[in-house]
């Protein structure tokens, strides 16, 4: 099991089809996506993080990023 206090505070990429999930399901168009977002925060129990960006806040589990 992956440690997910690992990418707290690192820039990640979303898997392809869950950031063109969220874009889609965006509530205002955004004209450049952008796929790096910044960890933020991590939950080891649910093995969960909270990731920024410029225009998303998004709750991912760990098997859906990737480092940058």
């Amino acid at each position: 099991m992956e440690n997910p206090d690992k990418y707290v505070g690192h820039i990640v990429r979303l898997e392809r089809n869950v950031f063109q999930r969220l874009v889609a399901q965006a509530r205002r168009p955004v004209v450049a996506p952008d796929n790096r977002f910044l960890v933020a925060t991590a939950s080891r129990r649910l093995r969960k993080l909270v990731c920024y960006n410029a225009d998303f806040r998004v709750t991912v589990s760990v098997s859906e990023v990737a480092l940058v």
